[in-house]
């Protein structure tokens, strides 16, 4: 298990859960790891021009390259650019994510949704930034709902991490 992954386990485990179904990217096309220039068809600042649901294979693995990987790249290194240093595809969906076909969630660090209530009133950096950065961005990505504990409908933490066992 590499430094940066037991980092990202170690924050993890810190943060709560609050649901939601699951997105599920795809790979990259071959040759194109690193690219990333923003398609126009797909780039929105309010989602994609296409919904994720309405888009295909193809399609969500040039979004994910082009617009969500750069996004999140810069919203991961500006709260630590030294631990995110080498943000790529595996930061959220795993060491083995072409195995598994960038399924999600994947081997992210499992989250227990019983600690929701404390995660909303913590003060600890990681879930501030869980909380108010990246869960509110991947909503905005993906065009999504967010979660809602009433209904249990939308885009929520689980839609990247894995329900912890309890």
């Amino acid at each position: 298990m590499t430094k940066r992954r037991i980092a990202s386990i170690g924050l993890a485990s810190m943060l709560w859960s609050c649901g939601g179904g699951a997105a599920e990217p795809t790979p990259e096309p071959e040759g194109t790891a690193g690219h990333e220039e923003a398609t126009t068809e797909t780039e929105s600042t309010e989602g994609p021009a296409i919904a994720w649901a309405d888009m295909n294979h193809e399609q969500k693995g040039a979004y994910m390259r082009d617009v969500v990987t750069p996004q999140m790249r810069a919203l991961f290194q500006a709260f630590d650019a030294e631990h995110y240093a080498d943000f790529g595809c595996a930061t959220c969906h795993g060491d083995n994510a072409r195995e598994v076909d960038f399924h999600m969630p994947n081997d992210l660090a499992p989250l227990n949704p019983a600690n929701i209530p404390a995660m909303f009133q913590s003060e600890h950096p990681g879930a501030v930034f869980m909380t108010q950065q990246v869960w509110p961005k991947m909503v905005e990505l993906l065009g999504a709902e967010p979660y809602n504990p009433e209904t249990h409908q939308g885009f929520g933490c689980l839609g990247c991490h894995a329900t912890a066992a309890h």
